[in-house]
Protein backbone atom coordinates (compact mmCIF):
# COMPACT_ATOMS: atom_id res chain seq x y z
CA UNK A 1 0.00 0.00 0.00
CA UNK A 2 2.82 2.38 0.81
CA UNK A 3 4.37 1.93 -2.65
CA UNK A 4 1.20 3.08 -4.37
CA UNK A 5 1.09 6.32 -2.38
CA UNK A 6 4.74 6.98 -3.14
CA UNK A 7 4.12 6.51 -6.86
CA UNK A 8 1.02 8.65 -7.10
CA UNK A 9 2.59 11.74 -5.59
CA UNK A 10 5.44 11.96 -8.16
CA UNK A 11 2.99 11.22 -10.97
CA UNK A 12 0.64 13.96 -9.73
CA UNK A 13 3.53 16.41 -9.51
CA UNK A 14 4.67 15.52 -13.03
CA UNK A 15 1.17 16.02 -14.50
CA UNK A 16 0.67 19.27 -12.64
CA UNK A 17 3.96 20.57 -14.08
CA UNK A 18 2.93 19.50 -17.58
CA UNK A 19 -0.42 21.22 -17.13
CA UNK A 20 1.32 24.38 -15.94
CA UNK A 21 3.64 24.40 -18.96
CA UNK A 22 0.70 23.90 -21.35
CA UNK A 23 -1.27 26.71 -19.72
CA UNK A 24 1.72 29.06 -19.91
CA UNK A 25 2.31 28.18 -23.56
CA UNK A 26 -1.33 28.84 -24.47
CA UNK A 27 -1.28 32.07 -22.49
CA UNK A 28 1.90 33.29 -24.17
CA UNK A 29 0.65 32.35 -27.63
CA UNK A 30 -2.57 34.27 -27.04
CA UNK A 31 -0.66 37.36 -25.94
CA UNK A 32 1.66 37.18 -28.94
CA UNK A 33 -1.09 37.12 -31.54
CA UNK A 34 -3.05 39.93 -29.88
CA UNK A 35 -0.22 42.35 -30.61
CA UNK A 36 0.15 41.61 -34.34
CA UNK A 37 0.32 44.81 -36.38
CA UNK A 38 0.50 45.42 -40.12
CA UNK A 39 2.00 48.35 -42.00
CA UNK A 40 2.49 49.23 -45.65
CA UNK A 41 5.73 50.63 -47.01
CA UNK A 42 6.95 52.03 -50.34
CA UNK A 43 9.09 49.85 -52.58
CA UNK A 44 10.51 50.48 -56.01
CA UNK A 45 7.40 50.88 -58.12
CA UNK A 46 4.76 50.07 -55.53
CA UNK A 47 4.11 48.88 -52.00
CA UNK A 48 4.88 46.03 -49.66
CA UNK A 49 3.85 45.16 -46.13
CA UNK A 50 5.32 44.22 -42.77
CA UNK A 51 3.81 42.29 -39.90
CA UNK A 52 5.22 42.89 -36.44
CA UNK A 53 4.72 41.45 -32.97
CA UNK A 54 5.47 43.72 -30.00
CA UNK A 55 7.17 46.15 -32.39
CA UNK A 56 9.53 43.55 -33.88
CA UNK A 57 9.11 42.83 -37.60
CA UNK A 58 8.53 39.13 -38.20
CA UNK A 59 7.38 39.27 -41.85
CA UNK A 60 8.60 41.73 -44.47
CA UNK A 61 6.88 41.17 -47.81
CA UNK A 62 8.05 43.64 -50.48
CA UNK A 63 6.28 41.79 -53.32
CA UNK A 64 2.88 40.21 -53.95
CA UNK A 65 3.10 36.64 -52.65
CA UNK A 66 2.10 33.71 -54.91
CA UNK A 67 2.83 35.74 -58.04
CA UNK A 68 5.83 34.82 -60.16
CA UNK A 69 8.42 37.58 -60.30
CA UNK A 70 9.08 40.48 -57.98
CA UNK A 71 5.88 42.44 -58.47
CA UNK A 72 5.02 44.97 -55.75
CA UNK A 73 1.46 45.77 -54.68
CA UNK A 74 -0.15 48.54 -56.71
CA UNK A 75 -1.34 50.45 -53.67
CA UNK A 76 -1.06 50.44 -49.91
CA UNK A 77 -4.67 49.25 -49.49
CA UNK A 78 -3.95 45.99 -51.32
CA UNK A 79 -0.78 45.50 -49.30
CA UNK A 80 -2.59 46.06 -45.99
CA UNK A 81 -5.55 43.85 -46.98
CA UNK A 82 -3.13 41.01 -47.71
CA UNK A 83 -1.20 41.62 -44.49
CA UNK A 84 -4.41 41.56 -42.46
CA UNK A 85 -5.44 38.32 -44.20
CA UNK A 86 -2.10 36.79 -43.15
CA UNK A 87 -2.59 38.05 -39.58
CA UNK A 88 -5.98 36.35 -39.53
CA UNK A 89 -4.38 33.07 -40.59
CA UNK A 90 -1.71 33.39 -37.90
CA UNK A 91 -4.34 34.03 -35.23
CA UNK A 92 -6.15 30.87 -36.36
CA UNK A 93 -2.81 29.02 -36.06
CA UNK A 94 -2.70 28.39 -39.81
CA UNK A 95 0.25 28.69 -42.15
CA UNK A 96 0.73 32.34 -43.20
CA UNK A 97 1.01 31.39 -46.87
CA UNK A 98 -1.02 33.19 -49.51
CA UNK A 99 -2.27 31.53 -52.70
CA UNK A 100 -3.40 33.01 -55.99
CA UNK A 101 -6.95 32.00 -55.03
CA UNK A 102 -6.60 34.01 -51.80
CA UNK A 103 -5.42 37.04 -53.78
CA UNK A 104 -8.39 36.71 -56.15
CA UNK A 105 -10.82 36.44 -53.22
CA UNK A 106 -9.27 39.55 -51.68
CA UNK A 107 -9.49 41.31 -55.09
CA UNK A 108 -5.79 42.18 -55.05
CA UNK A 109 -4.63 43.83 -58.26
CA UNK A 110 -1.62 42.04 -59.75
CA UNK A 111 -1.16 44.46 -62.64
CA UNK A 112 -1.02 48.22 -62.10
Amino acid sequence: MMKIKNLTLPVAKRYSRILLVVLLAVSCRHQRTDDLKSAAFHTNGGFGYTISIHGKTVIKQPFIPAIQGNIPFCDSTDALNTANFVIGKIKKEQSPTVTQANLAALKIKTKC
